[in-house]
């Protein structure tokens, strides 16, 4: 049995005004942000029931710290084993959020920080709502876990938002990984009033009683309308986005839209069926490959093996080599993050001066976006200058290179800097594909050399794999892993191999349907073969998002260390030596200057090109596995899902290889097969 993070309730009773609140305060007594399990649920129930209701004239609930709540307890809901287990879980939690609906008094939500998942659907079964200014998440990220919303949310999001808004939300947003600021709350009508975060408290007590004095009259979205074609959109949405490969944004759409026809029935009959849908999508092996891939991104995240002890040093001042996009990007992200001053360097001022104007374009257009304000922007840019002596770079603390991916340009680089820099100065590679170690052997003092390798584009994904040689020593080490994690990137330590995690498994992929086309199969059903998978692009659209050079250096690294693996792409190289931007035109079909490349297409069947990739991705992580390239299947899984987007309910890779081609990397992930996939239906047939 997994023990339960239990939650407490505190009833306190409060005089504001002219009006007396009973005060229902969320802890977590072991310092863990309050997220509700069996216990906690119990908890909050007995609290509710033991209210002295004669007394008060209305109850408030809030959280403590930064959390209002984080949503259910997903490791003590993962123990359900048989549908009745399951449905319980739904059921417990949708009685409990119920009898806070009924009492006889008005309710009131403080939302004083996150308020996820079950959390919301707390917040949303009181009638009214307060939200701090800052430090304020709220969302609905039960579908990117395979899951729906169990304990009326769907409901209450539809009574209170509408159809499309509401199905945006759970869904579309979910499946994206995104939540809602305070103020995105408000404007969509989630909230009732977004209130100072300093003494939030006592403003929320201040807002309820203007309420109950009817000074205030909370302004409320328009309400359910029938408007349900909204629901069919999103449907059609979802079919080009995952193929009907998350079960769950299916279900939740279904009940949507039993919500917004002309058959609702009665709020029990919702109940039941929501009950239902929420049992099966618990047993599901997505959801369980969901609730994985949660685990990963939080815990495993927070706790990347291979960081050494030793303490990192302090950094003042970053240099950056090279002045391209990954350059300027890097540079932006230094300045932002660190707040110390960076210096960028290339052989043209020229060069430099296009870096720059595209650094303040981004500046400009956060500014714009409201993401920051122009005196924070301002400061940004005033750190960053550019150079073309590298001289400048003697006051450095760390330098990251990011030029050609060229092993002789790279050694150069190195040269230069160890005649520049202090001797105990760290020195960085963006290297996607070459061997760090490889790259120091000129190098004086190859200790303070470590690899990190960012991914494109820089702001969005958060992965950097952290790579070390035999030489890297462990202060070099520590400071690779402490700027990573004040830059706010999630990190992986993985083995100096050719093309380290991400990039040799979609070099491996890119060489598996490059090879199927070259050798005459029709591009289109190659593709898309992998489409039922419910992946963020299809292979050729994510090889023109790369780029066809970037790649084609990529896939020769990768041919010339394993050639039994990793065929030579004829095709990509004629792309790359007729100037294409890849196979696609903008459309997605395969363009008539790609269609002259390409031999005459043969038809293929898409089942037998699926399960040829796999099989080729299967192999490929046995092998580094067996190399010992990261320590277990769950680093890799990390790297898929944080470099390369792969969706939640996935799992990553490996559960999907597991469920896919009958590998056995995770055998405790396989709910009950088949349950949530047989009912996932197209609403629009209803």
């Amino acid at each position: 049995m997994i023990p339960e993070s239990v939650t407490h309730v505190l009833t306190s009773y409060v005089a504001r005004g002219s009006f007396r609140f009973a005060l229902l305060t969320l802890v977590n007594d072991i310092g863990k942000p309050v997220t509700l399990g069996p216990k906690s649920i119990s908890n909050l129930a007995e609290a509710l029931r033991t209210l002295d209701l004669a007394t008060i004239d209305a109850v408030a609930l809030t959280g403590s710290g930064k959390t209002f709540c984080a949503g259910a307890d997903l490791r003590k809901m993962s123990e359900a084993s048989n549908q009745e287990q399951a449905e319980h879980v739904a059921r417990q939690g949708l009685k409990c959020l119920s009898e806070l609906a009924a009492l006889p008094v008005p309710t009131f939500a403080f939302l004083n920080g996150v308020a996820l998942g079950g959390g919301l659907e707390l917040a949303l079964h009181a009638d009214h709502r307060t939200v701090a200014s800052r430090d304020t998440v709220l969302g609905f990220p039960e579908v990117r876990l395979g899951l729906i919303p169990g304990w009326g949310g769907i409901r209450r999001a539809a009574d209170l938002l509408g159809a499309g808004p509401s199905a945006k939300l759970m869904i579309l947003d979910s499946l994206a990984g995104k939540n809602l600021s305070a103020d995105a709350a408000l404007k969509l009508g989630l909230v009732d009033a977004v209130l100072p975060a300093p003494d939030f408290l006592r403003s929320s007590l201040d807002f309820a009683v203007s309420v109950l004095s009817g000074v205030v009259s909370p302004v409320r979205a328009p309400g359910k309308t029938s408007e349900w074609k909204e629901l069919i959109t999103v449907q059609e949405q979802l079919d080009r986005k995952v193929h009907g490969a998350a079960p769950a944004a299916y279900r939740a759409l279904e009940l949507l839209l039993a919500e917004f026809r002309a058959l609702p029935g009665p709020v029990l009959e919702s109940e039941d069926a929501t009950i239902r849908v929420f049992g099966e999508l618990l047993l599901s092996d997505q959801a369980r490959a969901g609730m994985y891939a949660q685990h990963l991104t939080q815990s495993l995240a927070r706790r990347p093996v291979g960081q050494p002890d030793a303490q990192a040093q302090s950094i003042g001042q970053v240099g950056v080599v090279g002045a391209g996009l990954m350059a300027s990007q890097l540079a932006l992200l230094f300045a932002r993050r660190l707040k110390v001053p960076v210096l960028l360097t290339d052989l043209s001022n020229e060069r430099l001066t296009s870096a720059m104007g595209w650094i303040d374009g981004q500046l400009a257009k956060e500014v714009q976006s409201g993401r920051l304000d122009r005196d924070t922007a301002s400061g940004v840019r005033d750190l960053i200058k550019a150079t073309t002596d590298k001289a400048d770079f003697a006051a450095c603390d760390v330098v990251i290179e990011a030029v050609f991916e060229d092993l002789g340009v790279k050694r150069e680089v190195f040269a230069q800097l160890e005649s520049i820099l202090r001797p105990n100065a760290l020195i960085l590679t963006n290297t996607s594909a070459l061997s760090v170690e490889e790259l120091g052997t000129h190098m004086v003092n190859p200790a303070r050399l470590a690899g990190l390798h960012f991914f494109n584009p820089v702001a969005a994904l958060p992965l950097v794999e952290i790579i070390s040689t035999p030489q890297t020593d462990g202060i070099s080490l520590a400071t690779a892993f402490d700027i990573t994690k004040r830059l706010g990137k999630t990190a992986v330590f993985v083995g100096d191999s050719p093309g380290f995690v991400v990039n040799r498994i979609l070099a491996r992929l890119f060489c598996e349907v490059l090879s199927l086309i070259d050798r005459g199969l029709d591009p289109r059903t190659v593709d898309h073969a992998l489409d039922p998978l419910g992946l963020p692009m299809t292979p050729l659209t994510l090889l023109q998002f790369i780029g066809p050079t970037v790649q084609l250096r990529i896939c020769r690294r990768m041919h010339e260390a394993y050639p039994d693996r990793f065929a030579s792409t004829l095709s990509l190289e004629a792309i790359v030596d007729a100037g294409l931007p890849g196979y696609l035109d903008p459309r997605g079909f395969v363009s008539a200057a790609a269609e002259n490349i390409l031999p005459a297409p043969l038809p293929a069947d898409p089942a037998a090109v699926r399960s040829r990739i796999l099989a080729g991705l299967a192999d490929e992580v046995a092998i580094m596995l067996r190399e010992g390239v990261v320590p277990g299947p769950e680093q890799i899984d990390l790297c898929m899902i944080l470099g390369a987007n792969y969706p939640f309910h996935t799992g990553g890779l490996t559960p999907l290889l597991d469920r896919t081609t009958g590998s056995s990397y995770h055998p405790d992930l396989r709910g009950t097969a088949g349950t949530a996939e047989q009912s996932a239906s197209k609403v629009g047939t209803h």
